[in-house]
């Protein structure tokens, strides 16, 4: 009996893994996994300890340990015990990427489908080499659909995601300039991101698409797809959208005509994602009536699209993530507001490698020219590109944008907060 068998049998009486120690609950299996600041076989005895019913473990000084369960490398047992895991289930399960709007799509996606069914789905980003195996063991045994988000910042990631979870329906949200340093070009983002498409189409999955998304279409080719968005070849299609500033839209389906939709969501860039869950709920045989609940009852929350009223203005805060396509997408939307006083907060953008001062040069002309005329900026990204002009402060970093906020308070405005979460934007909301 070889070790995934026999760690499977084992998993099956306890049903819980766990990777950190400080949460973990007694009977369950503790993988000692590795990383750059620490070893998790150090742990291995003090998990033991405190009642963890085996430690998956790699050092060979822990190989005869009692309660130790030897293994050639924990990561690669990890991920091999989520798959045959996942092999032993027959279910739906959803594969989720791209650039941008991949964690409100899962949500929206999960909110929707708990209509009808019993979900289990990424929780929170734990959408990588780690994570992916970890939502799969921590599925419910009584779980009907799972919903896996899969993220990448490099080459062949999301095909040994999709190797692990074995997705046999799945949807890429965009293909926009994000990671640039780990993909080196758009084209190597799309090749990455479409490695999800190739994984489907060679195991006959479903493939769900936004057909107003010309770079999604030609991705899949001729594979058969069923589509979502404003276009005659959705199945599922929004008309009459507005965003001032919560999304709206009527509803049109094969069984509904004109439902009228209306999110607590900001920003006509979550079209897409509110119809990618219609698109699932359609799919999956939600009634239209619980899909309109499910859409307008969600909330957005960790930053993502949150509207917010302070005593004095009222702000816009997406600073979970920003990338060129992102960022471009919040300011049209922002642009397209109603407001007699709007107000850009912008944070640098990470990850973009050698094209990080170009991208950031084509922001601000982009900025210029949608004419807005109060705009802050922070971070190092913007130092010495900033031309010569009073629309536009400056600051290193966000704890001196506090400060001039706190000198000089903004009244009266709607504003714009958005950049990459390293800027950690949130902080400055409360003196908004």
């Amino acid at each position: 009996m070889n070790d995934i068998v026999r760690l499977y049998e084992i998993f099956l009486e306890c049903g819980q893994v766990t990777t950190d120690t400080r949460k973990m609950t007694p009977g369950t299996i503790y993988f000692a996994l590795k990383g750059e600041r620490f070893d998790g076989n150090t742990f291995a005895k003090e998990a033991l300890k405190a009642g963890c019913r085996l430690a998956v473990v790699d050092d060979e000084k822990l190989r005869d340990e009692e309660g130790c369960f030897w293994v050639p490398d924990v990561l690669t047992t990890l991920q091999k015990l989520a798959r045959y895991h996942r092999q032993k289930l027959d279910i739906p399960v959803i594969g989720i990427t791209g650039s941008n709007g991949k964690t409100t799509t899962k949500e929206l996606i999960a909110a929707v489908l708990k209509k009808k069914y019993d979900v289990w789905y990424t929780q929170g980003n734990l959408n990588n080499h780690i994570g992916v195996p970890l939502t799969l063991l921590s599925m419910p045994p009584r779980t009907q659909i799972a919903i896996v988000e899969m993220g990448a910042n490099h080459m062949d990631e999301i095909s040994e995601l999709c190797g692990i979870a074995l997705p046999n329906h799945g949807l890429i949200t965009n293909v926009g300039k994000a990671h640039l340093e780990g993909f080196g070009s758009f084209e190597g983002v799309k090749k990455a991101k479409g490695e999800l498409y190739e994984f489907l189409k060679k195991n006959g999955g479903e493939i769900f698409i936004n057909v107003d998304n010309d770079v999604l279409l030609s991705m899949v080719g001729h594979y058969p797809w069923i589509g979502y968005g404003t276009g005659k070849d959705a199945v599922v299609r929004a008309e009459n959208v507005s965003a001032t500033p919560m999304l709206s839209f009527d509803l049109f389906t094969s069984r509904v005509t004109g439902l009228r939709i209306e999110t607590q969501l900001v920003g006509l860039y979550n079209r897409d994602n509110v119809l990618a869950a219609a698109s699932l709920g359609h799919y999956f045989g939600i009634e239209e009536e619980l899909v309109k609940e499910a859409l307008e009852s969600y909330i957005p929350g960790n930053n993502r699209s949150q509207y917010i009223r302070t005593q004095r203005n009222q702000v816009i805060l997406d600073a979970y993530n920003a990338n060129p396509t992102s960022m471009r997408a919040a300011l049209v939307n922002f642009r397209l507001m109603e407001h007699a006083r709007k107000v850009l907060i912008i944070g640098g953008m990470k990850e973009l490698g050698e094209e990080s001062v170009s991208e950031h040069q084509a922001l601000i002309s982009e900025i210029m020219r949608l004419n807005f005329v109060e705009c802050f900026f922070t971070g190092n990204e913007f130092a010495g590109i900033l031309p010569a002009d009073n629309r536009f402060k400056w600051f290193s970093d966000t704890n001196l944008l506090k400060e001039a906020l706190q000198k000089k308070p903004i009244s009266d405005a709607l504003i714009l907060v958005k950049g990459s979460r390293a800027n950690q934007l949130e902080r400055i909301v409360e003196f908004l």
